[in-house]
């Protein structure tokens, strides 16, 4: 029975005494204290009763000559003494009180204040049904280093909003409050610090260097569905129903708490026809109660990293890094210190070189630019065709739209007129794939674009107005045309050419006029026969890519161009002659 009470209580009070250690029974209940205290975080306080604490937690005098009786009761060797040694030895680490000649009545006071306090300090709330929370306070246990009093530990909760950091970080408060003192101890010695923050650089601001960091990541598979049923489901047999649904909600929801409580509560006793019906409805538009969450990491951010977020979650998720960080900073958005920022915030993660974001993190994206207006020229981001169609078609006198990126699966065409892009005075960014050019006339862009791509389909080279371009990116990759611009006039800006994979494509344009190129790509132009005498004519030429183009057989001196890095000629089979002049360059065969 006593064994049990011990098991059962919140806290533990030993009184240490010189004749202690002489009673088994004594031991033996101080080792199932500090068991106790070990599994299952029972607080434990000492009374040191007219014994110095040095006696108990070294073995000394009284408690050594008790101990030694013991060994020679039991055996040198008994498991059992060697036990109530090690137990006695932890009491070194523990903070209690030690009398000796003082009023008794007036420590009794104190114990009993010390301990009317420590039992009004509560469990927290953690959640409705915590899931997958065990395995991680294990983790975060190790992390604060409970063993030692001698410091101040900050531990890092890291994470997206949703993500379960406040319900991680009050679970570990409960695994551990008993362990310490009232809050008036505070910052001192023996302290533990959990910050939780969907900044990462706040926590370096406040000096947690990153071993002290957590990422809380997304539930696992089994986790995930273990939650959603607890909140969707009355009964197991009703959760086997609808078990395709379920795996719908599971793949939208992406492993993120917040949306698994939320949707399963929202579909809980609902029919199958509902849930069908409210699938259809969140897989295009985030539930509130979810995007006013998420939402906060984004009110946050300074304007130029909301362009950045919102370029991303529009465009650019599941893109290459490197060359989205091109295409931002072609937009004067300062694309490295935003993105570093974004991935601080948990709103961007970098896979494999590819930005990636949650499901619903874009959702929220898409979300606020749909919100700007109902009329899709009055939004500053266009991706579905129909809003493209519809803004290009009228008479956009009012047009908002900076970015317009278009990529539907298949080819499809478009019926537009030559000067339906030069309306679009504030375009800065257009992206097309998979468009056929049927369009009545050459089309025609304005010169305050930044990035320019026309992939897979075009057979015309667009126009521009007249006047200097702000063009720093062309990719005219994939498509039929025949020849190029004769010369780029007044593309002061342009950094990055592309006409790869263009078959038809016979000679590179002139670009004397371009001198700020650092890259052209012109890669698997099977009929390219020249590559124009203006291409090594530029300081600031780092990589020039003409692989897979059989018949080129006109290719200037590029050992003009100082800062050429990387030269790609595999395959090219009628450039032999220039090889004993280009011999101090590295080639590439990728």
């Amino acid at each position: 029975m006593l064994m049990k009470a011990i098991e059962e209580s919140r806290i533990a009070i030993i009184v240490f005494s010189k004749d202690y250690a002489s009673s088994k029974w004594c031991l033996k209940e101080v080792a199932k204290i500090m068991e106790c205290k070990e599994q299952n975080n029972l607080t434990v306080l000492p009374v040191f009763y007219k014994v110095e604490p040095r006696e108990v937690r070294d073995g000394k005098e009284s408690y050594e000559r008790a101990l030694t009786e013991h060994e020679s009761k039991f055996g040198k060797d008994s498991e059992e003494v060697k036990i109530w040694k090690k137990v006695l030895s932890e009491a070194r680490s523990l903070s209690g009180w030690h009398l000796n000649d003082e009023n008794e009545s007036e420590l009794i006071q104190r114990i009993v204040k010390e301990i009317s306090t420590r039992l009004n300090r509560t469990p927290l709330h953690v959640a409705k049904h915590p899931t997958g929370i065990d395995s991680q306070v294990v983790k975060l246990k190790l992390m604060l280093h409970l063993e030692s009093n001698d410091d101040v530990v900050m531990v890092g909760l890291w994470g997206q909003g949703g993500i379960g950091k406040s319900t991680l970080a009050r679970a570990l408060y409960n695994a551990i409050f008993r362990q310490f003192e009232g809050e008036d101890k505070w910052f001192g010695n023996g302290s533990r610090i959990i910050v939780t923050t969907r900044d990462n650089h706040l926590l370096t601001y406040l000096g947690i260097d990153q071993d002290h960091v957590y990422e809380v990541r997304e539930l696992n598979n089994n986790d995930a569905h273990e939650l959603f049923s607890k909140h969707a489901f009355l009964t197991h047999q009703d959760s086997r129903i609808k078990t395709d649904l379920v795996d719908s909600v599971l793949n939208h929801a992406k492993g993120l708490p917040l949306a698994l409580e939320v949707l399963g509560s929202f579909l809980r006793g609902r029919t199958k026809y509902e849930w069908e019906s409210a699938l259809d409805d969140i897989s295009t538009a985030p539930k509130k109660e979810i995007n006013d969450l998420l939402k906060i990491s984004y009110d946050g951010l300074e304007p130029r990293v909301k362009e950045i977020f919102l370029h991303i979650a529009c465009f650019f998720k599941g893109w290459d890094s490197e060359y989205v960080t091109k295409v931002l900073d072609s937009c004067d958005l300062k694309a490295v210190i935003g993105l570093n920022i974004l991935m601080e915030r948990s709103l961007i993660r970098s896979e494999y070189g590819k930005l990636q974001m949650h499901d619903l993190i874009q959702l929220m994206g898409m979300d606020i630019v749909n919100q700007e207006s109902d009329d899709p020229g009055r939004r500053s981001r266009l991706w579905q065709y129909d809003d493209v169609v519809n803004v290009l078609s009228s008479n956009m006198e009012n047009c908002v739209v900076k970015a317009i990126l278009l990529k539907p699966p298949e080819p499809i065409k478009m019926c537009i007129n030559p000067d339906a892009f030069t309306k679009m005075r504030r375009l800065r960014l257009l992206i097309l794939c998979n468009i056929h050019d049927f369009f009545q006339g050459p089309i025609c862009l304005p010169n305050g674009l930044t990035w320019f791509e026309w992939t897979g389909c075009a057979s015309q080279i667009p126009e521009f107005s007249s006047g200097p371009k702000k063009l720093v990116g062309l990719n005219m990759s994939g498509g039929n045309i025949t020849g190029c611009i004769k010369q780029f006039k007044e593309f002061q800006y342009l950094k990055y050419i592309q006409f790869s994979n263009c078959k038809s494509l016979v000679r590179t344009p002139d670009l004397s006029c371009t001198p700020n190129l650092e890259e052209f790509h012109s890669y698997n132009c099977i009929n390219l026969v020249e590559a124009h005498e203006s291409v090594p004519n530029h300081d600031k030429l780092q990589v020039l890519n003409l692989r897979n183009c059989y018949e080129l057989s006109i290719f200037p001196n590029v050992l003009k161009s100082k800062n050429l890095k990387h030269l790609y000629l595999l395959r090219c089979r009628k450039f032999e002659s220039a090889i004993n002049y280009m011999k101090f360059l590295s080639f590439h065969y990728p």
